[in-house]
């Protein structure tokens, strides 16, 4: 990223008391022209279509690397591409190690496939056999343990489903409901609580090898409860590494049913509703749990993912479908906070353009509320509930009044702007940190994002919102008196916090 010019000295107060000027770095984590950090964009493998150059692909956001694909054999590969990432885009992009999970799966299929009819029997093994229209190998030692008659057992996402007939020693007998041609491991058992931890030994071991390098980020996969996300937690700390966030993939039911305690003892959720799907007893609440989701995560005040098969047809194509333009646009608008592409990255032949599209609907869902709140349309907020949250009173009151432009929240490590973020504010919201770690994570809030040097003991807040502006480009228009509103974590007590609001003016117009 170019360095940007530095501002002017400016005074800056010690709480010694003493007085100090000296010029503050100040470099914009995002692009100032639109919106920022709303792609999640995926390496599964080293036969990536975007593997050489996916981090220049999408300029700022996230990359996610999908460790399903790690193991011993190419460790180093993915901590020399980790290294390359952040030597050519440096605070621009969030890493994210995406967590395999539980291994519920099948055995290795035939790259042809292999077709399911409908009625025809079928016994899935625990053991190691060839799989064949017959016999299903699975990964899973514990499937004969927790199958009974007359359970489902879905696969390839839920488009194909086997209903048990009986249990002998290592193998399950089924018949085929809904068939097709299977090419995909994916195995769910959606009436069954598992027996295994979210947290594998698989994960542990990929984590241990990963985590000396700079990442930002673990997603968990196959949460089920608070514990499971406390667990990772306590598995970063032990490694020495709790500056590492969490996000939590919600993909099964009894994560659905925990929801809002999940969302507060994570850093971000994701909608992995390709498994979601599968796992849900009626598969047409999917639409419907989603936003139940992203409900939580806004309440909450975390960045909210979603994935699966997003872009999927830009696989083949370099423009979306008019359905998923809609979709993108409503996911974005109803309080998504970015969007995952998968194989549209990791195997599609339009990488670029699909990050293109993500940003373009961003824009446009920005667009549309910027128009309705200077048109007077955007519903009033109710204050009458006499709530003592300042931070809340001032986004209401920054909303209703024409001259701020926007909200600025000066955050070391994002609580200020977990607590911004909660109310959903409609004017634009840029963010200042001092820790790198911090400007890569809040990539993923779709803010407008800024690191700038300033040091622990500085009190002059303003000039910190300056420099951050002035990286940004932003100014005052002609002849107007545009402001900003200013907000910083200030001070924090046991049972207290303070936080210090004030308006102030956008530098002038050039």
């Amino acid at each position: 990223m170019p360095r940007v010019a530095k501002p002017r000295a400016a005074a800056a107060t010690c709480r010694t008391g003493l007085r100090y000027s000296r010029g503050m770095d100040a470099r914009a984590a995002c692009d100032p022209e639109g919106p920022s950090g709303r792609i999640v964009a995926t390496i599964g493998g080293p036969d990536s279509v975007a593997y050489p150059d996916l981090e220049e692909i999408i300029g700022h956001g996230t990359i996610r690397l999908n460790l399903a694909f790690a193991g011993p054999h190419n460790f180093e590969e993915l901590r020399t591409l980790i290294r390359r990432i952040r030597a050519r885009r440096g605070d621009n992009i969030c890493i994210l190690l995406d967590c395999v999970g539980p291994r519920v799966k099948l055995g290795p299929l035939p790259k042809s496939g292999i077709e399911l009819v409908p009625g025809a029997d079928i016994t899935l093994t625990t053991r190691e056999v060839a799989a064949t229209a017959a016999f299903l190998p699975s990964v899973f030692s514990e499937l004969p343990a927790v199958a009974r008659a007359g359970m489902p057992v879905l696969l390839a996402e839920g488009r194909m489903r086997l209903d048990v007939i009986g249990v002998e020693g290592s193998e399950v007998r089924c018949r085929v409901v809904r068939g097709g041609l299977l090419k995909k491991r994916g195995l769910n058992l959606p009436e069954c609580d598992l027996p295994v931890p979210a947290l594998s030994e698989r994960d542990r071991r990929d984590l241990d090898a990963l985590l000396d390098e700079e990442v930002d980020m673990v997603a968990l996969s196959f949460v089920r409860d608070v514990e499971d996300v406390r667990e990772l937690r306590e598995f970063l700390k032990r490694r020495r590494r709790p500056d590492v966030r969490v996000m939590a993939k919600i993909e099964t039911r009894q994560a659905v049913a925990a929801i809002d305690a999940i969302a507060e003892v994570s850093h971000a959720l994701m909608v992995a509703r390709g498994d979601l799907w599968a796992e849900l007893a009626n598969p047409w609440e999917l639409p419907r749990v989603t936003n139940r989701i992203i409900r939580a995560g806004n309440r909450a005040g975390i960045p909210v993912v979603t994935a699966t098969q997003t872009l999927s047809s830009m696989q083949e194509r370099d423009i979306p479908s008019r359905a998923e333009v809609d979709e993108l646009y409503y996911l974005l608008r109803e309080g998504s906070d970015a969007i995952m592409g998968s194989e549209e990255f990791a195997a599609g032949e339009f990488p670029r353009q699909v990050a293109e599209a993500i940003r373009s609907v961003s824009r446009e869902v920005d667009r549309e509320r910027w128009d309705v709140l200077h048109a007077g349309e955007a519903p009033v907020r109710d204050l009458s509930s006499g709530t003592l949250d300042r931070e809340r009173a001032a986004v209401v009151w920054a909303e209703g009044t024409p001259r701020v432009r926007c909200v600025i929240a000066i955050s070391s490590f994002g609580t200020v702007v977990r607590r911004i973020h909660r109310e959903r504010c409609q004017k634009p919201l840029v963010t200042i940190t001092n820790q790198r770690a911090t400007a890569r994570y809040l990539q993923l809030y779709g803010v407008y994002n800024v690191w700038v040097d300033y040091k622990w003991e500085d009190e002059d807040h303003a000039a910190i919102a300056r420099a951050g502006l002035a990286a940004l480009g932003w100014r005052a228009r002609p002849g107007s008196d545009d402001t900003a509103l200013l907000i910083v974590n200030h001070h924090s007590a046991p049972g207290r916090r303070f936080s210090k609001i004030e308006e102030i003016p956008l530098p002038p117009a050039v």
